[in-house]
């Protein structure tokens, strides 16, 4: 799973209300002009973070956004999956076909399935304490355990840890 523009949106906007919990709602112009975020593209995932569950909408002049519930509760994937678009089954609306013959296919199911699993059990509850702290995201990720991968992964493992990986992708 990549780490699009759309998430990161909803990333920095849904840790924001959790940061100003209890201040009221927050506008979908205020946050962008906060973050210096586009209007239009972050206010479109404010409406899907709502439709999610993630977020409640508050109408009217003084409405807005909040959480809809404790920052415990709220994954970083459910953050991320909301903030995306639905996604086409395949190329041009056509299903893949025989993608699962190609080498190393099952592989690359494998590291994002670990991946996926592992943002599920962040919350934003862990992503705003990690922030807060001296030390920050980059080197503890302990509160985030990632199932044991076999001996042939782990040995060709020569880059950063996991927990340290995050793939960034503009659309």
């Amino acid at each position: 799973m990549l780490l699009t523009r759309r998430a990161c949106y909803g990333l920095l906007a849904v840790q924001h209300l959790a940061e100003h919990a209890g201040e009221g709602s927050f506008t979908a112009n205020g946050l962008a002009e906060f973050h210096g975020l586009p209007h239009e593209a972050l206010a479109k995932i404010l409406q899907r973070l709502a439709t999610a569950g993630v977020l409640l909408s508050h109408p009217g002049i003084k409405g807005g956004y909040t959480l809809a519930r404790d920052p415990r509760y709220i994954s970083v994937f459910d953050v991320i999956k909301a903030s995306e678009e639905p996604r086409r089954s395949g190329i041009h609306g056509e299903p893949w076909r025989h993608v699962e013959s190609v080498p190393g296919y099952l592989a690359l199911c494998n590291v994002n399935q670990i991946v996926e699993d592992m943002l599920r059990e962040l919350t934003i509850e862990d992503i705003e304490e990690k922030a807060s702290s001296p030390a920050g995201l980059s080197r503890d990720a302990s509160s985030v355990r990632a199932p044991q991968l076999d001996s042939q992964t782990t040995r060709s493992h020569r880059g950063p840890s996991r927990q340290e990986s995050f793939l960034y992708r503009s659309r």
